[in-house]
C-alpha cells in the first residue's frame, strides 16, 4: 500500500513538473529582448556599468552588467512595460521611464550617463528608437485597445480575434477568407497564442476557435518580412495574452446586433430576424487570501469570461404546384415557359397541355407531399 501511494505521488510530481517546464518552454517564443550600450556624454562607452531592468506590471527587477564595451543584453522578457536604470562610480544615476517590450520584440536602450557633480539622477524619456535596427524583420503590433475599440464587424458573430487581422497592413484577404502575409500564400503562414502553434494542419490557415476573448488578448503581431527561421514560415501571426499584475484591473463589455438597419430580403417583405449578443468581462490581480497568503510582487491572476447568443433565421422560398396544376392542367406553366409539354414516352405534346388521368406523371402531381 505504501509503494502505491508513493508511486502515485511521484506521478503527481512529475505531472506537476512536466506542465511547469511545458509552459515555460512555450511562453519562450513570446519574449523579447532589451539591449544596449552605456555611454557617456561624448558618445564613448563606459564599461561595467551596473544596469536593472524593472517591470512596472510585476514590480520585480532583473539585472546585469555591461560588458568591457559597454554593452549590455536583458533576453527571455515578457513583454510589458519596464524602466532601465544604470549607475556607475563617478556618474550619475540613468533612468529610462515608459518602456514597453512588445512580443518577439529587439529592443535597443543605449543610455547616457552625466557626472556626478552634475547632476545625481538623470531621468531620460522616450529613448528607444523608432526604427528597428538589430535585425532586417519587418512587423506589426496591435495592442488590446486596437483589438476591442476598432469598429469591427466580428463581435457578435464570433469570438475569434482573426478579425482584427484587417487593420495590419501587411494582411490581405481573399474570397475564400484565407489569410495571406506581406505577399505570401495563405500555406506560408504561422499562427500562435503564447508560443503554441494554432495553425489548422489539415488545410492551410488557423484554427478559428483556438483563440481566447479578445478581451484576453493584450497583443497581436504581425511579422510580414525576414521572419525568423525558428518560426518555419514567411509570415507570422503571434497574439499574447494578458497576465496578471500588482494592480487590480476589471472590464465589462456587450456588443449588440439586430435587424433594424438590415435591408428587406428580396421577394420578403420584411427584414430577416437578427439577434447577435456578445457579453462578458474580464478580472486581474495578485493572488491574495487574507491571512494565508500575500502574492503582491510574486503570484498574479488573470481571469476573462465571453458569452455569445446568436438568434439567426434563413429565408426560403419555395414554390408548389397549383390546384389546377396537380389535377394535370398544366397550360398556365407552358404558356409561362413558352416551350410545348411533351411525353417523355412518345415526344408528342400533350393534348391541352393536360396531362391524362392516371398517368405516371400526373401520379406524381397528385401526391401530398407537392401541397408543402
Amino acid at each position: 500500500m505504501r509503494n502505491r501511494m508513493i508511486s502515485r505521488s511521484v506521478v503527481f510530481g512529475l505531472f506537476i513538473l512536466m506542465g511547469f517546464s511545458v509552459d515555460v518552454a512555450h511562453a519562450q517564443s513570446t519574449f523579447g529582448t532589451v539591449r544596449g550600450t552605456t555611454l557617456d556624454q561624448s558618445g564613448s562607452s563606459i564599461p561595467q556599468a551596473q544596469v536593472s531592468l524593472h517591470s512596472v506590471d510585476e514590480n520585480s527587477d532583473f539585472e546585469t552588467i555591461s560588458d568591457d564595451h559597454g554593452n549590455f543584453a536583458f533576453e527571455n522578457v515578457k513583454p510589458g512595460h519596464y524602466s532601465l536604470a544604470a549607475t556607475k562610480e563617478g556618474f550619475a544615476k540613468a533612468i529610462i521611464e515608459r518602456v514597453e517590450l512588445a512580443a518577439r520584440q529587439d529592443l535597443r536602450l543605449d543610455v547616457k550617463l552625466a557626472l556626478a557633480s552634475q547632476s545625481q539622477v538623470v531621468e531620460v524619456s522616450g529613448a528607444a528608437e523608432l526604427v528597428n535596427t538589430e535585425n532586417a524583420t519587418l512587423t506589426d503590433s496591435k495592442l488590446n485597445s486596437d483589438i476591442t475599440q476598432l469598429p469591427l464587424n466580428s463581435r457578435a458573430v464570433s469570438t475569434s480575434p482573426l478579425a482584427a487581422l484587417a487593420v495590419s497592413p501587411d494582411v490581405v484577404k481573399d474570397t475564400q477568407g484565407n489569410i495571406a502575409v506581406g505577399g505570401a500564400s495563405a500555406a506560408m503562414v504561422g499562427y500562435s497564442v503564447d508560443g503554441i502553434s494554432t495553425a489548422n494542419v489539415r488545410q492551410n490557415g488557423a484554427l478559428q476557435d483556438s483563440y481566447p476573448s479578445a478581451e484576453g488578448i493584450a497583443e497581436m503581431k504581425v511579422t510580414a518580412f525576414n521572419n525568423n527561421a525558428e518560426f518555419a514560415q514567411i509570415g507570422d501571426v503571434t497574439f499574447v495574452t494578458k497576465s496578471g499584475t500588482n494592480q487590480w484591473h476589471g472590464s465589462l463589455f456587450e456588443y449588440y446586433q439586430n435587424a433594424v438597419l438590415d435591408a428587406r430580403i428580396l421577394n420578403f417583405p420584411t427584414q430577416a430576424p437578427k439577434n447577435f449578443n456578445t457579453f462578458g468581462g474580464s478580472f486581474a490581480g495578485p493572488v491574495t487570501i487574507p491571512k494565508l497568503y500575500a502574492g503582491k510582487d510574486k503570484t498574479f491572476f488573470f481571469f476573462a469570461y465571453e458569452g455569445n447568443r446568436r438568434n439567426v433565421s434563413s429565408p426560403e422560398q419555395l414554390l408548389v404546384p397549383t390546384q389546377a396544376e396537380r389535377d394535370g392542367h398544366l397550360s398556365a406553366l407552358v404558356a409561362a415557359h413558352g416551350t410545348p409539354l411533351l411525353d417523355p414516352f412518345t415526344g408528342q405534346p400533350y393534348t391541352n397541355n393536360t396531362l391524362p388521368s392516371g398517368s405516371a406523371c400526373n401520379n406524381v402531381l397528385a401526391q401530398p407531399e407537392m401541397e408543402r
